[in-house]
């Protein structure tokens, strides 16, 4: 399909009024009047304060918001010349929830917006998520920067956060894609990114924009593409990332199994490049860090020890086609003992979580319920490890989850046999 025909007339004139242009940022919205005016500003005044000798422009894909967004955007300009709004039209309505900070149509959003920096020759794009409050001029210029001063490809953010938030990310996101990708991503699921006119070429270029995978895991899916395609990619410190509950959310279970289910289906699809790869390296940091590491969060640890040990049971038979035998008889064994200090350890967590992956890629029976059965063996390995380190330091917090990525890689080629063991069907 040609890229202009994914264009609406409408923004095909705005763009060609628009003309070449240096720096692209591109929102997606739905319903987000309470944050977008705060968005729009910080993008403006960063373009002026830092980029005032290139052409800029905001583009605002919206995906039919009924709160006044798109009006709004363009009050809050401060140069109605360089915002273009546009509407995109939504196949499906599915919410993408907490981890994603996305939209109904966050695909068809993102795919318009790559496709309009294309169209204009932007050398510097930057995605921003229109749920965060805390954008300021200095956020976005981050993820410019390292694309225009650095000729990096791909720009990911590091937000400063407690450890022990974000546990779906630090426990199982993060060290997954460490393992299997071979670098070490702090937030492999963020909403925001940079990239230069060169990776979103390449992002256009694939035969991924109708499938599940952009429905509930295109940011995941621009991550690991940026890795596994030989891109140069850097991280840039944002500073914290305070969001507002503007959108009705999915409960945990959708939102576990939509991220999960993304993540292993990437990992499908770049399995070539990252099935040889040994060890990992960081990616270079371009920014000074904050030391600013928030509150940790207010979790029952001890109320999602018990739901594993309850939901074991009953699952036996369901785990035992996912399951090695040994590693279906140790999780037994830490479920007979006291589930309200439950030890999860972390190669009997990291084995699970291979063994779930090879048995999602071998298809040993529908996905969806692979992925369900997934739910309360990460419920008991996250309560576990807020029990051993909720009273801990952030350093200490940080130096545990170091060891987990470190135990991912580790095994890896445990991943590897059993990977190789069938094809999938």
């Amino acid at each position: 399909m040609a890229q202009d025909s994914l264009l609406s007339d409408e923004l095909l004139r705005h763009l060609m009024a628009v003309g070449q242009v240096d720096i692209l940022v591109g929102v997606p919205t739905l319903d987000n009047a309470s944050t977008i005016g705060g968005v729009v500003r910080a993008v403006h005044q960063a373009f002026a304060t830092y980029f005032p000798r290139d052409r800029a422009v905001l583009v605002n894909s919206d995906g039919g918001s009924r709160d006044g967004t798109p009006g709004l955007v363009k009050d809050y300009s401060l140069d109605e010349a360089g915002t273009v709004t546009v509407s995109h039209s939504l196949r499906t309505m599915h919410r993408i929830s907490a981890p994603y900070h996305g939209l109904p149509g966050k695909g068809s959003a993102l795919r318009q917006i790559l496709t309009a920096a294309d169209l204009v020759q932007a050398r510097a794009v930057a995605v921003l998520d229109a749920d965060v409050a805390s954008v300021t001029p200095e956020r976005v210029a981050a993820l410019i920067r390292p694309v225009k001063d650095h000729q990096f490809d791909y720009v990911a953010p590091v937000y400063a956060r407690h450890p022990l938030d974000g546990p779906l990310v630090t426990q199982l996101v993060r060290p997954l894609i460490r393992g299997a990708y071979g670098w070490q991503v702090r937030e492999p699921l963020a909403a925001e990114f940079g990239c230069s006119g060169r990776f979103l070429s390449h992002c256009l270029e694939q035969d991924i924009w109708e499938s599940d995978v952009a429905k509930y895991g295109i940011d995941l899916w621009v991550t690991g593409a940026a890795l596994s395609a030989g891109f140069r990619c850097c991280e840039a410190p944002l500073g914290p990332r305070v969001t507002t509950a503007a959108h009705a959310r999915l409960g945990f279970q959708d939102v576990f199994q939509q991220v999960v289910g993304a993540a292993f289906l990437v990992l499908e699809q770049h399995a070539p490049y990252w099935l040889p790869r040994q060890q990992s390296e960081p990616l270079a940091l371009v920014g000074t860090p904050t030391s600013e590491a928030g509150e940790p969060p207010t979790v029952d640890a001890s109320r999602l020890t018990q739901t594993f040990c309850s939901d074991l049971q009953n699952l036996q038979s369901v785990l035992e086609p996912i399951l090695s035998a040994n590693t279906l008889s140790r999780l037994n064994a830490i479920a007979e003992g006291d589930c309200g200090q439950l030890r999860y350890p972390d190669d009997l967590w990291v084995r699970t979580v291979w063994e779930f992956l090879a048995a999602f890629h071998r298809g040993v029976m529908r996905r969806d319920h692979i992925t369900q059965a997934l739910i309360p063996l990460y419920l008991g390995r996250t309560g576990s490890f807020l029990i051993q380190y909720a009273q801990a330091a952030p350093a200490d917090v940080e130096a545990a989850l170091e060891a987990v990525g470190l135990e991912f890689e580790r095994s890896k080629p445990s991943l590897v046999e059993c990977w190789n063991q069938a094809s999938p069907r």
